[in-house]
């Protein structure tokens, strides 16, 4: 008896690393999904030049959003997501941060997100809003095709270069499925990459006046059952290294400055009561 127990239970475990599974991002239509996105950002600059000082500085951000699930469209589903708060560290109670933030509240905004977890701005009036780059920079991160626990996937893609308005990084990311939970309805994702500056094209440059390179790391947690990310946490960190141009022509080259960028990221979503 306890022979035929044993090999039940090593012929379930197999079976269950056997198994493949579609990890797709499909919200069912109707439900509304509340998110929280917490992001912090910590820049800090070294000059050789001046006996190795640096000056850091550290901004946050926190966005609760309410998504809304509408329409199953070709290219994925249409979501209507409204912001309910923002809030950013350090504060300004005036000037046009203060302004954009607040106007940023109860906005309205209809993305297209598809079953690999990309995600496009289909309708925002403000082109320029804090919402086109945290959503409309979310690049297409799950397999296309199914998967066993264990098992890899690679995907490139760009992302924002935070403090560099319109550069853009080329990210070479790989994922892994390392275990399900649940009865197979939770899906637990890591992921580890590198990153280096990217031209127009979308290809990794290396400019002698500036370098960029990075790491990333990361989880992501997939209820199949919600057809949603449930939980993403990621950790980027850049060093770059910017050569100053001499002032005049003639003058000896000065050191180039180096600047160390971490974002770090957490967001969480479950579905409205």
């Amino acid at each position: 008896m306890i022979g035929r127990s044993l090999f039940a239970l090593i012929f379930l475990g197999h079976s269950a690393f056997a198994q493949t599974v579609l990890l797709q991002i499909r919200p069912h239509i109707g439900d509304t999904l509340r998110m929280h996105l917490s992001q912090s950002v910590e820049m800090t600059g070294t000059t050789p030049d001046h006996a190795g000082d640096s000056t850091s500085m550290t901004t946050s951000v926190e966005v609760f959003t309410r998504a809304i699930a509408e329409q199953w469209t070709s290219g994925g589903t249409l979501m209507q997501t409204i912001t309910d708060s923002v809030k950013a560290t350090p504060a300004s109670a005036t000037g046009l941060d203060g302004l954009r933030r607040r106007a940023l509240q109860a906005k309205r905004v209809w993305l297209r997100v598809s079953p690999d977890g990309g995600m496009e701005v289909v309708h925002d009036t403000d082109p320029s809003s804090e919402l086109q780059e945290i959503f409309g920079g979310m690049p297409a991160m799950l397999a296309r095709q199914p998967v066993r626990v264990g098992e890899k996937w690679t995907r490139e893609m760009q992302i924002p270069l935070s403090g560099e308005p319109g550069a853009m990084g080329l990210v070479k990311a790989t994922f892994r499925l390392d275990s399900l939970g649940r009865n197979g309805d939770i899906a637990f994702v890591s992921l580890h990459g590198t990153m280096s500056r990217a031209d127009a094209s979308g290809a990794a440059i290396s400019v002698a006046s500036y370098t960029t390179s990075g790491t990333l790391s990361g989880t992501i947690q997939i209820d199949r059952r919600l057809g949603w990310i449930t939980d993403s946490r990621s950790s980027i960190i850049v060093r770059s290294t910017i050569a100053p141009t001499p002032a005049r022509k003639g003058d000896p080259p000065r050191a180039p400055m180096q600047v160390r960028t971490k974002i770090t990221q957490w967001i969480r979503a479950m579905r409205a009561r």
